[in-house]
């Protein structure tokens, strides 16, 4: 597991339509909050955030040391408004978690290995899905999570989730019927097979 990104934060007394002014300073609004624990109001360095999320994703856990406070609190992203919805950050929110209760999370799934469809016979692998359910302890999420694809040695076999191998700890929940990854076969095959077929008929 790759270390874990610590987010240096200050608690913030600016709020409502008054956040502009720190935006204009470079600093990104944000809120942690927990259960049981009541809401404080943040602010961190907005372009450290940028790089810290292009380079490590929103999904896994992140240690969040707040000025003034002795030990970083352990926090997922909950929420990460965005300008126009996929632009720079507006705000974000974080949910604190506890490192001893399992919880749920999102984990992407990264193919591995050589298909003999892919390299044998000239097809095209494709990946179906890209991110699974999982429950774990907060400390035990995966950054992402290897699926050989190997196994597929013909056109007529699939991966699904149910082929994801086990790791300790971390239950996957994702349904297990559904396709994670298959091999296309070359269009000149699929244009032969679909001119075979008329003839076939006739």
């Amino acid at each position: 597991m790759a270390e874990r990104v610590t987010i240096q934060a200050v608690s913030r007394a600016i709020l409502g339509k008054q956040v502009k002014q720190l935006r204009r300073q470079g600093r990104l609004p944000a809120n942690v909050y927990g259960k049981g624990l009541q809401s404080v109001a943040i602010d961190i360095d907005a372009r450290e955030f940028s790089r810290s999320i292009k380079a490590n994703g929103v999904r896994g856990m992140f240690e969040l040391a707040i000025a003034g406070e002795p030990a970083p609190r352990h926090v997922i992203m909950r929420g990460l408004d965005r300008i126009g919805g996929s632009g720079e950050p507006l705000h974000v929110d974080f949910f604190q978690v506890d490192p001893n209760r399992p919880i749920l999370a999102h984990v992407p799934l990264h193919l591995v290995g050589e298909s003999p469809a892919v390299k044998d016979l000239a097809g095209t692998l494709l990946q179906s899905l890209e991110i699974v359910s999982v429950r774990c302890l907060p400390l035990a999420i995966p950054d992402a999570i290897e699926v050989d694809v190997s196994p597929l040695k013909s056109f007529d076999v699939s991966l699904t989730v149910a082929d994801i191998p086990h790791t300790a700890g971390v239950e996957i929940i994702t349904d297990p019927t559904i396709v994670v990854a298959t091999v296309n076969p070359p269009r000149l095959r699929l244009e032969m097979e679909e001119q075979a077929e008329p003839a076939a008929e006739a």
